[in-house]
């Protein structure tokens, strides 16, 4: 007994132990911050150390001490994986972990690729530790002990007990919408359980239809009547992403020059003013949720991951006027499962990188907002309704890190703060993209100001810029509390529709507010938000019971009001039809071009069902079918245009057009060389030629086979990468200069073709 009670303590007091300090150290990427933190906060400390201690007690229903060395190895790996991903997750999105966050896996491993730094240094360190202390564990022999039933079932016991009082009213009460600063104080662990009990908490209520029917008939009595003789203009929500003003950055910097001169102007002419959004420093899809639906994000947390219902928004009351509601948003639909909850809300069709192949201009990694903006008046002038557009810019976006503008573009430092290299670099970075969207928005709004249909732009961040904590430490800018909750708003019209004034108002307020001063909210439940706001009063029983009702209740409100929300003709990258073919022969194959209702429609050409790589298919006398289809990334389909069947290619051929695609002879272009591979080298233009969907590449021999970049290997292969430039593999005997292949290329007669571009368009 006296050598079994001192390796009971040692696994049971010490094994909790270190494994705590695992996961807050990692989640601190610093071992003594997270020590201070058990001794500052012991309560919290207790709390994490009791739901370890008892997962701890399960191996003791095996019967060999090597499961409590193979449970100490997966407990070291699983809190120590857990607090780095912690640790990113803060610092990118500024919450920690929490139970929602397994519906969005997917966006997880895309924001990956996002650019905020990973110190793989230390993760290696980490992965030779976890090597060594798998070794040493294995080496150790087993004893045989007795199995024991009573301690896994207090350890279980333990552990429901500490979940069933993990609330926020338990520690010490801070900010409960303020992940950041719980995980800081309270502990990972607890934040994960006290969140998801909050989240249920907000919608505790007695739910019953009679209770629901009658509220809804009350306010729908008192809603005011659409105004007859109001305006109908164009609305055009713009989330501008991470976007904040001068006024506000200029506390925090001591500028040298006026970044946002025009935006400074114009805001003579706005309503303005500070909306409070749901997260600090993250939560997009939180605060886009609360300005299109008038309702909470606190009632889910996030929620676009619970899976929309259909839920009566702005998008649906404006097409229940005539309206046609788009979404568009210039980067991946997936995020946030967009494709299906934008369905949800009443929007007529949703427009992503998936669904054009057009080849934007970016900053860095993302499209910029000047593009966003020219998108928006391009549907504008096609369309013969009025128009409700939500516009979710990316330029502005997280991380700050991946690319140093003032090399890349010849950004100033616009500030003569101190800072820290990495700081310096990311506000520096910031300031130059709050520049651009200064550019963009003054060449829209002038290009509004002459556009003959009455148009109204509502223009609101999302959140604080996500600018890492240490930036966000050394600069001053708030992290936590109300005033990381507050970012600028403006509401403009080209017709004096919006009077000018300043306002505060919270996300879920904004559209009834647009909509009342329009005359447009006759809708019963957002003139009742209207109402709340305009009293002050921002908690109400009734606006709690229709929100659950929406939310998770069966919607009385909407079959009393007989409201439908998903639009029938609902369409991924809008109308998708063929109304012809251009096709051209090219070495033994022949070259097709769907001519697509949209010119940079992306779509993928289905061969009898299966895809012709680049628009080639080879010449058959048998009969076959082409259909394009529209998929994301995921190889998900969205869209569908009708089959058109051919007897044989020269059946196709006789049919069609000749195909106009625009054509790059790459003996005109400027080559660098990125490797050796093999037989051949490898090199790659020096100007991007820009991110083409469908291309092909010929010499006066053959048609090149395309690959990814990072595969090029082979004879006649050619990719194009991220950034927009073009690869291709040279015969290894080519001299290896950038002139003698240039020459090779020349020779060889070697072009590019854009399938895509009409040589009209170039």
């Amino acid at each position: 007994m006296r050598t079994k009670l001192p390796r009971l303590l040692l696994w049971y007091l010490l094994t909790p132990l270190w494994l705590v300090l695992c996961l807050e150290g990692f989640t601190r990427m610093d071992p003594f911050a997270a020590l201070w933190w058990m001794i500052r906060y012991p309560l919290a400390m207790l709390f994490s150390f009791g739901l370890l201690a008892g997962l701890c007690a399960l191996p003791a229903l095996c019967r060999s001490t090597k499961s409590h060395n193979l449970w100490l190895l997966i407990g070291t790996i699983a809190c120590s994986v857990y607090g780095i991903v912690n640790h990113y997750k803060l610092i990118f999105r500024m919450e920690p972990i929490l139970l929602t966050d397994v519906t969005q896996i997917r966006d997880a491993i895309e924001v990956t690729a996002l650019g905020f730094d990973i110190n793989w240094a230390l993760v290696a360190v980490v992965a030779a530790v976890f090597i060594a202390l798998a070794v040493w564990l294995s080496r150790r022999k087993g004893e045989g002990v007795k199995r024991n039933w009573l301690l896994p079932l207090c350890g279980i016991a333990l552990v429901v007990y500490l979940v069933s009082i993990g609330k926020f009213s338990l520690m010490i009460r801070h900010n409960a919408t303020d992940m950041n600063e719980q995980a800081q104080k309270n502990g990972s662990l607890f934040t994960l359980i006290a969140m998801d009990k909050y989240r249920h908490s907000m919608m505790d209520l007695t739910y019953r239809q009679d209770d629901v029917e009658a509220a809804y008939s009350r306010l729908a009595q008192e809603a005011p009547a659409e105004d007859p003789n109001a305006e109908k203009p164009n609305i055009i929500f713009v989330l501008a992403e991470s976007f904040t003003d001068e006024s506000i950055l200029g506390q925090y910097l001591e500028l040298t020059q006026p970044l946002m001169p025009y935006y400074q102007s114009l805001m003579q002419e706005c309503r303005k003013g500070l909306v409070y959004v749901p997260k600090a420093g993250g939560g997009t899809s939180e605060s886009e949720f609360e300005v299109l639906s008038a309702l909470r994000s606190k009632y889910a947390l996030n929620p676009y991951s619970i899976g929309l219902p259909p839920i009566r928004s702005t998008a649906d009351i404006l097409t229940d006027k005539g309206y046609t509601a788009t979404a568009l948003h210039w980067h991946q639909g997936v995020f946030y499962n967009r494709y299906a909850n934008l369905r949800m809300q009443g929007f007529d069709s949703f427009h992503t990188l998936d669904t054009s192949c057009y080849p934007f201009e970016r900053i860095g990694s993302y499209v910029t907002d000047e593009e966003h903006f020219d998108a928006v008046m391009d549907h504008l002038r096609l369309s013969d309704t009025r128009d409700f557009i939500f516009c979710l810019t990316m330029q502005n976006h997280g991380g700050y890190t991946y690319f140093d503008f003032r090399e890349k573009y010849g950004a100033p430092t616009p500030f003569t703060n101190t800072f820290s290299p990495e700081t310096e670099k990311v506000a520096a970075n910031f300031c130059y993209l709050l520049t651009r969207t200064d550019r963009a928005l003054e060449k829209w709004i002038e290009e509004l100001r002459a556009f003959e249909e009455p148009t109204v732009v509502v223009f609101f961040s999302d959140h604080l810029a996500p600018l890492g904590t240490d930036v966000l430490k050394e600069m001053g800018l708030p992290m936590s509390g109300e005033d990381a909750h507050w970012v600028p708003y403006f509401v403009w019209s080209n017709y004096g529709g919006i009077q000018p004034g300043e306002s505060d108002l919270y996300a879920y307020q904004l559209a009834p507010s647009v909509l009342s001063e329009l005359g447009l909210c006759d809708d019963p439940f957002f003139a009742y938000v209207e109402k709340l706001r305009k009293e002050g009063i921002n908690e109400d029983e009734t606006y709690d019971l229709l929100s659950y009702d929406a939310l998770f209740g069966e919607q009385y409100a909407y079959r009393a009001a007989g409201f439908s929300p998903v639009q029938p003709g609902y369409q991924v990258g809008g109308s998708m039809e063929v109304t012809g073919f251009e096709a051209m022969q090219l070495d033994g194959q022949i070259c097709v071009r769907p001519l697509m209702g949209s010119l940079y429609q992306r779509y993928t050409l289905l061969l009898d069902g299966k895809p012709a790589e680049d628009n080639l298919i080879a010449e058959t006398d048998k009969p076959f079918t082409l259909s394009p289809v529209m998929k994301d990334e995921t190889g998900k389909e969205h869209n569908r245009s009708q089959n058109v069947s051919f007897a044989n290619t020269d059946d196709l051929l006789a049919q069609v057009q000749p195909l106009r695609c625009g054509s790059i002879a790459l003996g005109d272009m400027s080559f660098f060389h990125v490797k050796n591979a093999g037989k051949v080298t490898v090199w790659a233009t020096e100007e991007p030629i820009g991110l083409w969907a469908h291309t092909a590449l010929s010499d006066r021999e053959a048609l090149w086979r395309k690959q990814e970049t990072g595969r090029i290997g082979g004879v006649q292969e050619y990719g194009i990468d991220t950034e927009g430039r073009l690869w291709v593999a040279v015969p290894g005997d080519v001299p290896l200069t950038a002139e003698a292949v240039q020459q090779w290329l020349k020779d060889a007669d070697a072009r590019l073709w854009l399938l895509d571009l009409p040589e009209d368009a170039q």
